[in-house]
């Protein structure tokens, strides 16, 4: 928009100029619009030129930054980076390609240039110590805005500082003690869903990314919403939320192609009439309607906050402290009270990353199960059941969770190769130098947690196996505090992080102590390569989902 803006003005001083040298100035539109077109017609293409092929090659400040060079000069990287099988292996491949530089920098749509963070050092220079010089670009909101709206993750500066003050109540260790029992009820509700889909030899195949996402929409319906969606018992829930999040998640090959278009070209999205954009337009609308609605109910609600507590122990959801907070503001007539549509965007963003996370990472707990050595799931049961044999009348404790040592080391595992999280982007808030390059003010740089989660450099040439026990003996860089990104670093980390895992473990101790889990005709069929994934994708989700052997211990 810039270079038309500039373009127009520069070609219409150039026609009145013209006419001017002529002696026959006039301003008549009819006499003047023909020379306009022509000058903004060069001078525009004179502008793409330079920004094509001259600006980022010969002056840009970035021009010495290795990267890759099979882009195109049109598209960039975004033919390879769209060609891949995974939305994060060509990322993956050009940090093992560069190890020990901080930064990548390729092109983008139309020669863009992007910068991707690589090392740990670059990591915390990016994610700590510049952490609020970076704010978060349009091409972000444009990729999961309409998904996880303006909420948490986009706040910046002191909003950011407010917002998260406000949050952390709920996710505080006392109060997810209190919600376990909640999670662990789902969790044996999900046994009872598996069940129902094995023969009567106990035997059978189940379909987990579709399963385990029934599973936590209802987590997080009952934590965040307060409400009982009921997804795992009914097949016809109050509200829907799962099959518009299945819209949005798992959007087929167009849709991909759509999202992709539209990160190139802003705003194209609402100007594409296929099926696969406006269903995924509704889907997003639909999801938003539904909060607004419970939204509006809990804050009218004449009942008082104390009858909005649903979850045992005397705790609170999320809306409900939320409101609670909004109303002791509004007492002091403080500036700070949080409006209904902020409200609205902070559901949206603990909705979808609430349960999509979570359900990645128990579908990719079970494919590991499924698909790595038997021992691996062999030692994972018997410390669970170890555990369990010292309740046998009740559920486990956060405590006896928090001591399970070989299940913190294949959560850890799961979460460092197959990270939900598939990328983020920042941008320069002025310039700045971080780890000795320099970056101008208003350079977008790229996050993706599977670059440093799967650097050889970092985590030795066994970086792409799965091997629960390295955790037993980090070493160098993998010791540090930026080699594991799967939940972000510094004051932006994920504040629903113990929550995610506390729910992750809950369900997969559920799991390994009802079932032994095994390989499918599906993954039988691939060879031992992963299932093809959603790419682009907001999350690291397999197209189609994922199917696995199970047999009732």
């Amino acid at each position: 928009m810039a270079d038309i803006q500039v373009s127009a003005f520069t070609a219409l001083l150039e026609a009145v100029a013209l006419s001017g040298l002529q002696g026959t100035l006039r301003f008549s539109a009819a006499a003047l619009l023909p020379q306009f077109l022509a000058y903004f017609i060069v001078q525009y293409a004179l502008i793409k030129l330079y920004r094509l092929a001259i600006f980022p090659h010969f002056v840009s400040p970035l021009r010495h930054i290795p990267g890759p060079k099979d882009g195109h000069i049109l598209i960039g990287q975004m033919k390879n980076l769209l060609s891949e099988n995974t939305p994060v292996g060509r990322f993956v491949k050009w940090g093992n390609d560069y190890p020990n530089q901080p930064f990548i920098r390729y092109f983008d749509f139309a020669n863009k240039e992007m910068l991707m963070v690589n090392t740990p050092e670059a990591h915390k220079e990016l994610l700590q110590t510049y952490c609020y010089d970076f704010v978060k670009p349009a091409i972000l909101f444009r990729y999961v805005g309409d998904v996880i709206g303006r909420g948490l993750v986009f706040a910046e500066g002191a909003t950011h500082k407010k917002q998260r003050r406000i949050l952390l109540g709920i996710f505080s260790v006392p109060n997810l003690k209190r919600i376990l029992p909640v999670i662990q009820d789902k969790a044996a509700e999900v046994t009872g869903l598996i069940e129902s889909q094995l023969g009567e030899d106990g035997k059978g195949f189940i379909e987990v990314v579709g399963t385990y996402s029934r599973a936590t929409i209802d987590v997080v319906g009952l934590t965040v919403l307060g409400v009982n969606l009921g997804n795992l018992v009914s097949t016809d829930p109050k509200m829907n939320f799962l099959k518009y999040y299945e819209r949005v998640f798992e959007p087929g090959y167009l849709g991909a192609f759509i999202m992709a278009l539209n990160l190139a070209i802003p705003g194209v999205r609402k100007f594409i009439p296929l099926d696969a954009n406006t269903s995924h337009i509704r889907a997003t609308q639909e999801i938003r309607s539904m909060i607004l609605g419970v939204v509006r109910q809990r804050i009218h609600d004449t009942g008082g906050v104390s009858e909005m507590l649903s979850l045992p122990g005397g705790s609170a959801d999320l809306l409900s402290l939320l409101i609670e907070e909004r109303k002791n503001l509004a007492l002091k007539n403080s500036e700070d009270v949080m409006p209904e549509e902020e409200i609205v965007n902070q559901m949206l963003t603990f909705l979808a990353a609430g349960h999509e996370t979570t359900a990645a990472s128990m579908s990719w707990s079970l494919y590991a199960l499924a698909t790595a050595p038997a021992e691996i799931q062999d030692k994972l049961r018997a410390e669970v059941m170890e555990m369990l044999a010292n309740r046998p009348s009740s559920n486990p404790t956060w405590g006896d969770i928090e001591g399970m040592h070989y299940l913190r080391n294949f959560c850890h595992e799961v979460l460092r190769l197959y990270c939900p999280a598939t990328l983020t982007y920042r941008e320069a808030a002025s310039d700045l130098t971080l780890c000795g390059t320099f970056i101008p003010k208003g350079t977008n740089v790229i996050f993706v947690p599977a670059v440093v989660n799967r650097s050889k450099a970092v985590w030795g040439a066994d970086a792409d196996e799965f091997n629960p026990d390295r955790w037993d003996n980090l070493q160098g860089e993998a010791a540090g505090p930026y080699a594991f990104e799967s939940f972000s670093s510094g004051p932006r980390f994920c504040i629903g992080k113990h929550f995610a895992v506390m729910e992750y473990k809950s369900l997969l101790i559920e799991a390994v102590s009802k079932f032994r889990f095994g390989t499918s005709p599906q993954l039988e069929a691939l060879g031992g390569k992963m299932p093809e994934l959603q790419n682009p994708g907001i999350a690291l989700r397999a197209r189609g989902g994922i199917r696995v052997g199970v047999e009732r211990i």
